[in-house]
């Protein structure tokens, strides 16, 4: 698969292999707010994904790329929490476990897909 799709791919995988297995557990509003979970997780790590690609390509500006990464994602939580916290939802908890769930597997796995992928200006090992 080409270095494009690969992670888009996996990360669609991902979120509906876990929704069809969660969803036969789960009943009235909390489906529709779990799959509101995933879908929200699912756009904050492709923004990511694509938005620092070419940071994460460069050694001087990886950690850059990881701490951005990791403000888009706590935005993302905090905002889902402001949001349930000022309308009240019936579906927090659902919505909440779901987001969390996911953003933690989709980043899971863009490490194990990033991992062997040589950035740019990279010195081999034992130079």
């Amino acid at each position: 698969m080409k270095r494009f799709t690969t992670m888009p791919a996996a990360a669609a995988a991902i979120v509906s292999a876990g929704l069809l297995a969660a969803l036969p557990f789960l009943a009235g509003a909390s489906r529709p707010a779990a799959l509101g979970g995933a879908l929200a997780a699912l756009g904050a790590q492709m923004a990511t994904h694509f938005l620092l690609k070419g940071w994460r390509a460069r050694n001087d500006r990886f950690m850059a790329a990881i701490l951005a990464a990791f403000a888009i994602r706590v935005a993302v939580v905090v905002a889902a929490a402001a949001a349930f916290a000022l309308t009240d939802g019936a579906g927090a908890i659902p919505f909440m476990l779901s987001l969390g769930v996911f953003l933690i597997s989709l980043l899971a796995a863009e490490s194990v897909i990033e991992h062997g992928r040589p950035r740019a200006g990279a010195v081999p090992a034992g130079s």
